[in-house]
């Protein structure tokens, strides 16, 4: 039988163990994370168990103030601590292990999120696995080889079929075919590979699976020695639900999936291209009309917006986004300055379909509110270019993740101190953002670039809804791209 701690006494415990759990907290996981790289299974488990130990008889001398309670939890909570420095170490060790054995090209790492506070250690989160496809998938095809099959039943051999945990397959493909085709191709490849993964015992009702096509390059598509790597099985397994919520949102608009575009042709230098006449530099919003200049009949491009040759345009778009911090890490500090790479002129619309449960078909519900951005909850946007208005209606862009309500339409004012009011193009679009801290990339695709006034748009947008940081508008001349200064408001 236990005997009670005197009130003073439990008191005076429930105090210090909260004390230390609370001062272990904003530590612990940074500490997890060095043992997990540096210290046997042994140390690990010690270790873990001593945090959740601290951690559980904490909770017990607060709730029941009793030995009993105290000691219980620290037992329960030396168990979770235990769990909790060894399961993704095991997994990355087990995952590796047999890449080696099946002479896979696998990268595993672990995922964090930020800290409860800002002056808190990240928290670790889960796993991720990248898998690339060597003969997994005949091309076109969504069967597994024979060869597939087996790496997918060795690979679920890694995870634990008795966690409570929750797995998400994300196939990917290389960005050659249209978009919508590899959408597909990629969902139906990563079903395959998550049913696999339940027939090896993982419960179906924790698993998810999404087809993210060709929408997250990691490699350069243009290439064909490198766009290889694009095509992958991507298997994350994460806490539980809500964080794969979290982590489904972070990588949806992840910036740092524009480091490389989808375009499958290199970009045409300035010794390739032919030399084209000067352009008149870029007009300002505050401009007044300058007159457009005569086209060749034919000409897909209209209207002149000025600007340069896209070839001679440096774009630095990518620089004014500065990395969330909030949430997963989307970028580290390393690609401030680097991320994104290439304009919308070497990038095309980028298609990711839903992330599906694999027991009952329906859709995560990602969003769990329909608040949008100040500004951009179906507001316009306009601004000058060389004396023509370029307004984007909608701008429809959600709160959460930044995440694209409504694809908008470019209205283009030819003239507009002699025309307002009349929009003599009117252009349908697609839209995809990319979010940072402060700002988000509003990147437009025209539907038909080949035959309209305007190829594509790129817009720093203030989160604050107010005005544009920087911009810029693609469009096409005689064979050649120009790149034009563009910085709308909201009007």
């Amino acid at each position: 039988m236990t005997r009670p701690l005197s009130p003073s006494s439990s008191s005076g415990f429930r105090n210090t163990a909260l004390a230390i759990a609370i001062c272990l907290g904003t530590s612990s996981c940074a500490t997890v994370d060095n043992l997990v790289k540096d210290n046997s299974k042994t140390a690990n488990c010690i270790a873990g168990g001593l945090l959740g130990a601290v951690a559980g008889a904490a909770i017990g001398a607060a709730t029941k103030g009793d030995t009993g309670a105290i000691i219980g939890g620290a037992v329960v909570g030396a168990t979770a601590g235990c769990g909790l420095a060894l399961a993704y170490k095991n997994r990355v060790d087990r995952l590796q292990k047999l890449a080696e054995e099946e002479n896979l090209k696998l990268q595993v790492e672990t995922l964090q999120t930020a800290g409860s506070t800002p002056s808190a250690a990240p928290e670790t989160a889960g796993i991720v696995a990248q898998v690339e496809d060597q003969g997994m998938f005949a091309t076109g095809s969504a069967e597994l080889s024979l060869d597939g099959q087996r790496q997918v039943r060795k690979l679920a051999s890694a995870f634990d079929a008795k966690e409570n945990t929750a797995i998400l397959v994300v196939g990917h493909t290389d960005a050659t075919g249209s978009a919508e085709t590899n959408q597909k191709l990629s969902e139906r490849r990563a079903r395959a590979v998550a049913s696999i993964l339940a027939e090896q015992g993982i419960a179906a009702d924790r698993m998810y699976f999404q087809g993210a096509g060709a929408s997250r390059p990691l490699a350069d598509n243009s290439d064909p020695m490198q766009r290889g790597k694009n095509r992958r099985v991507e298997i994350v397994e994460v806490n539980d639900k809500a964080m794969l919520v979290k982590r489904v949102n972070a990588e949806q608009n992840n910036p740092k999936y524009l480091a490389h575009g989808t375009a499958t042709t290199p970009a045409p230098s300035a010794a390739s291209k032919p030399a084209s006449p000067a352009k008149a530099p870029a007009a300002s919003s505050q401009q007044t009309t300058t007159a457009a200049k005569a086209k060749p009949k034919g000409s897909p491009a209209l209207i002149d917006f000025g600007g340069q040759p896209e070839r001679n345009t440096p774009w630095t778009l990518g620089q004014t986004i500065t990395p969330k911090s909030g949430g997963f890490a989307i970028v580290s500090s390393a690609y401030a300055t680097d991320l994104p790479m290439s304009s919308c002129a070497q990038d095309s619309p980028r298609l990711s379909g839903e992330v599906k449960s694999l027991a009952t078909g329906q859709v995560l519900e990602e969003h769990a509110t329909r608040d949008y951005l100040p500004g951009m909850n179906g507001r316009s946007w306009a601004g000058l270019v060389n004396g023509h208005l370029v307004t984007l209606s909608p701008v429809s862009v959600l709160r959460e993740s930044a995440t694209v309500a409504a694809p908008p339409v470019i209205y283009v004012t030819r003239d507009y101190a002699q025309n307002k009011g009349k929009a003599s193009a009117t252009l349908r679009a697609t839209a995809n953002t990319y979010e940072g801290e402060n700002a988000v990339l509003y990147r437009v695709f025209v539907d038909q670039p080949a035959k309209a006034a305007v190829s594509c748009v790129d817009v720093v947008m203030r989160k604050a809804g107010d005005k544009s940081l920087d911009g810029q508008l693609f469009y096409s001349d005689g064979g050649e791209t120009f790149a034009a200064a563009y910085t709308p408001e909201r009007s």
